[in-house]
């Protein structure tokens, strides 16, 4: 189990790693927001001048919704990067499917990619950790925005849509995801090692092959399951269920 703790955590760490350019953007936004109120609020008292009152109140909410953002997002990353314990707690799938984005919605925006949810508003809970399912959907979203780059290198795909879609429901006692992705797809000899550690169809560098074997432990290991669909240049759909909680 220990061992399993720390193979995760690499996890986090090479995640962390990679998106770190979108996290320095989500916090570069409200500095700037930051910088430009404060200057002028510099230039105008340089000039003898007061700002109005009301443009004054203005900046000053500018100023702390900034504030409020980056430290935001700084929380979140902190949360994300600490060592989960293999917990059991009541989580809505929901939460964790929307806190993806806070690390990965910069990367979908400069990779162009629409992104679609649909996630059920009365999910009922299942017993898992959100930190760690979060993990689950990061490695799932990341590999979707790989899979759907890498159809730019087949011109001979007609279909040039460039798509993920979210989905939640529940259905027979158990709690359902989907990460659906317009991307490349998948034969099936690929497919049936997906789940292998170090297994990868990436170029050398582009990943550890580690990502889906770890996200398969820890659906497992909240007796959830994993089923793939995909078709060579059709894109995939990975779906995950859970047992929901009692």
């Amino acid at each position: 189990m220990e061992k399993e703790a720390q193979l995760i955590q690499a996890g986090k760490m090479t995640t962390l790693g990679v998106m770190a350019a979108g996290m320095a953007h989500e916090i570069n936004q409200p500095l700037n927001v930051i910088q430009v109120s404060a200057d002028y609020i510099v230039e105008m008292l340089g000039r003898g001048q007061a700002p109005e009152a009301e443009e004054l109140k203005g900046m000053a909410g500018d100023i702390i919704a900034s504030v409020e953002r980056a430290s935001s997002v700084i929380t979140h990353v902190r949360d994300f990067s600490r060592q989960a314990e293999f917990a059991r707690s009541r989580v809505n799938l929901n939460n964790p499917i929307r806190d993806v984005f806070k690390i990965l919605g910069h990367q979908l925006k400069v990779h162009q990619i629409e992104v679609e949810l649909d996630l059920a508003p009365d999910l009922p809970p299942i017993l898992a950790d959100h930190n760690r399912l979060e993990q689950v959907f990061v490695n799932l979203v990341s590999n979707a925005i790989d899979a759907i780059d890498e159809k730019r290198e087949h011109p001979e795909i007609a279909d040039r849509t460039r798509r993920l879609r979210i989905r939640s429901y529940g259905s027979g006692g158990r709690v359902v995801a989907e990460v659906a992705d317009t991307g490349m797809g998948m034969p099936e000899d690929v497919k049936s090692k997906l789940f292998e550690p170090f297994f990868t169809t990436k170029k050398v560098g582009k990943g550890t092959g580690l990502g889906t074997s770890i996200s398969y432990g820890i659906v497992r290991g909240y007796e959830g399951t994993i089923e793939i669909e995909s078709q060579p240049g059709q894109g995939a759909t990975f779906r995950l269920a859970f047992p929901q909680a009692r």
